[in-house]
């Protein structure tokens, strides 16, 4: 007897498959990831050296954009993080994922990057215990220290960030996600500027050190960028009402651009705002490009071990000689030559063997409690 075709999906269903497609990966958005990464070796490399350092002879052109790769980046993991988080559903799960996948690299370069800078000093500064101590901490600003890679500083907002949105998801503020993020953008809009203006005269304050504390922890000064990313993924899966949202994402650009001090241009921040959108709705096909989506999975590596050992050959060959653009050329080989090694030979197998012992770890806790 022939089967009845089954009747047409129901609203809650229709829903369920919306939120479903949305949490699948978006090969767009990993390409965007590789040209943030690709931004921030040209700019480390270019603009940042010549000005740190300096070419024996003219390099003949800087990209100094670099402030514009880290709202790329900080805007897409607002989206992606979002999204991985939403997936999972458990807040235990999202943190163990992040963690995995970042400490275990971050420790390696860390003591990497001391040995570099011990037997090649990038500044007069030498590199104390308590501040290598601190920095194994993934957060050093908060204690009054600089990162002993001065990239990481990032790495230190985006944990600050995987803190939020699970505290944000566990006090109901991703439900009600108006006020959660409201919250963190009065801050953003009354903390910063505050602080920024007293820093002269009331910077050594134990008061001032405690506020300065606050807005590294809540990450005040980059907030609104995650929130952009966050309300983008919101529109992404007709979460809330979509006037709403623009209105959000209109205001978090409005603070941000209050906050920094005009280090970026508004028009660049709707550009990128755009891109990012437009990618998370598969709606860019330059970005299947495939070198690109390559590059993503490998950018992490690049990112911590880039920039110092980077700087250390370049400064390397200059003296020896070595053209400035053949220099610069040389070292960024390298670099992606490095990122693929560490991420293949270390980076990957680590990772593989700490979230078998975790999903092994869950299965027995959730096992024992069944039987329990």
């Amino acid at each position: 007897m022939p089967t009845i075709a089954s009747a047409s999906p129901t609203a809650p269903q229709i829903a369920s498959q919306v939120v479903a497609k949305s949490h699948r990966r978006i090969t767009e958005l990993d390409s965007l990831r590789a040209m943030a990464a690709i931004n921030l070796v040209l700019f480390h490399f270019t603009h940042v050296y010549v000005v740190k350092f300096g070419f024996s002879s003219p390099l003949g052109g800087e990209w100094p954009f670099g402030a514009y790769g880290v709202m790329l980046f900080f805007i897409l993991s607002g989206f992606v993080n979002s999204m991985s988080l939403m997936r999972r559903g458990k807040s235990k799960d999202f943190l163990a994922a992040r963690l995995i996948r970042i400490v275990p690299l971050f420790y390696i370069a860390i003591v990497a990057n001391l040995l570099i800078c011990q037997m090649e000093p990038l500044s007069g500064t030498p590199i104390t215990t308590a501040q290598f101590l601190a920095n194994l901490t993934l957060m050093p600003r908060v204690f009054g220290y600089e990162c002993i890679d001065p990239v990481m500083w990032t790495l230190q907002v985006e944990m600050m960030f995987y803190v939020l949105l699970v505290g944000l998801l566990r006090f109901g503020g991703l439900r009600n996600y108006f006020i959660g993020w409201g919250v963190l953008l009065f801050g953003s809009i009354t903390l910063c500027p505050t602080l920024d203006m007293l820093a002269a005269s009331h910077g050594e304050a134990v008061w001032f050190k405690f506020g300065t504390a606050v807005r590294h922890l809540l990450a005040l000064d980059f907030v609104p960028m995650f929130a952009i990313g966050f309300l983008l993924y919101q529109i992404k899966t007709k979460a809330g009402r979509l006037h709403w949202n623009i209105a959000g994402i209109l205001t978090a650009a409005t603070i941000f651009h209050c906050i920094d001090h005009g280090k970026h241009n508004p028009a660049a921040t709707a550009l990128i705002t755009a891109v990012v959108a437009t990618a998370a709705w598969g709606r860019f096909p330059l970005l299947r490009f495939r070198p690109l989506v390559y590059v993503s999975g490998i950018s992490y590596a690049i990112y911590l071990c880039h920039n110092n050992l980077g700087c250390v050959l370049l400064s390397t060959f200059d003296r020896a000689g070595v053209s400035p653009a053949l220099c610069l050329v040389i070292v960024i080989a390298f670099s992606f030559s490095v990122g693929l090694l560490v991420t293949r030979r270390i980076e990957q197998p680590i990772t593989r063997r700490l979230q078998s012992l975790y999903q092994s770890r869950r299965a027995a806790v959730f096992g024992g409690g069944a039987t329990g």
